[in-house]
């Protein structure tokens, strides 16, 4: 069984056996577009794309679930991931939502664990699959690959505490309301998302948020439509009450 194979436990993740042209070309588009792979020749990265596994998981399936054996880094070439924890009471918290170009997974000497945590395909994704014994050997040969490591997770763990910091001493309306302004596309809606997952978001219920978001609306500060949420007034938005009251 292949490396991928023993990663299957409890995930969905189908591995790419034929490598056409244009997997080799989507691998190596891959690589090039990550930020741990900034600085490498075309030839390096031809190297190291030949022998990573490429898989693809529908929208909805996980890439992995606890339990899972070994230690791999997944590399997003497309497509969406969203990382999340279950509550002993059965309730969702989402850590991260990841996009193009990131990595993630367990790699336990790197101090980044996958322990307990799932990984769902938020839409259809590819990802190549780097095993340990992969980073130690790039580690070795291109030194400049840890000091991106290190950024990656230093950034991770920023965002880790911003997110712990927001739990513990803000309002669920100022985290709605922050995540509703960092979720905005350019024209300020938040499409594409139910009231459970912003909730799973800022770690609080569904109901929380409803109640919130009808609260805003009524302030004038956004619109609601069907799965759309549209920005009103942004200055009044970020300018919820801040201190912690409910969750």
């Amino acid at each position: 069984m292949g490396f991928l194979g023993k990663l299957r436990g409890g995930g969905q993740l189908r591995e790419v056996r034929r490598v056409t042209p244009e997997v080799a070309r989507l691998r190596n588009a891959l690589l090039s577009e990550n930020d741990l792979f900034q600085g490498l020749g075309a030839h390096e990265m031809d190297e190291i794309a030949d022998r990573l596994p490429m898989a693809t998981a529908r929208s909805g399936e996980l890439v992995y679930a606890p339990g899972e054996t070994g230690e791999a880094l997944f590399l997003l070439k497309s497509g969406s991931v969203r990382i999340y924890r279950l509550a002993p009471d059965g309730r969702k918290l989402v850590l991260t939502q990841l996009g193009p170009g990131t990595a993630f997974g367990e790699m336990s000497f790197l101090g980044q664990s996958m322990t307990g945590s799932f990984a769902e395909a938020v839409d259809d994704c590819t990802v190549c699959v780097m095993s340990r014994v992969d980073i130690e050997e790039l580690i070795r040969e291109h030194p400049g690959v840890a000091v991106s490591l290190v950024q990656v997770l230093a950034t991770r763990l920023r965002q880790a505490e911003d997110q712990v910091e927001q739990i513990a001493f803000r309002s669920v309306p100022a985290r709605l309301s922050q995540l509703l302004v960092t979720l905005a596309d350019d024209r300020g809606e938040v499409a594409g998302h139910s009231h459970q997952e912003l909730a799973e978001m800022i770690g609080t219920s569904r109901e929380t948020v409803s109640r919130a978001l009808v609260e805003m609306k009524g302030a004038g500060f956004i619109e609601i439509e069907r799965r759309c949420i549209t920005i009103v007034d942004r200055e009044g938005l970020r300018g919820q009450p801040g201190p912690q009251e409910e969750t």
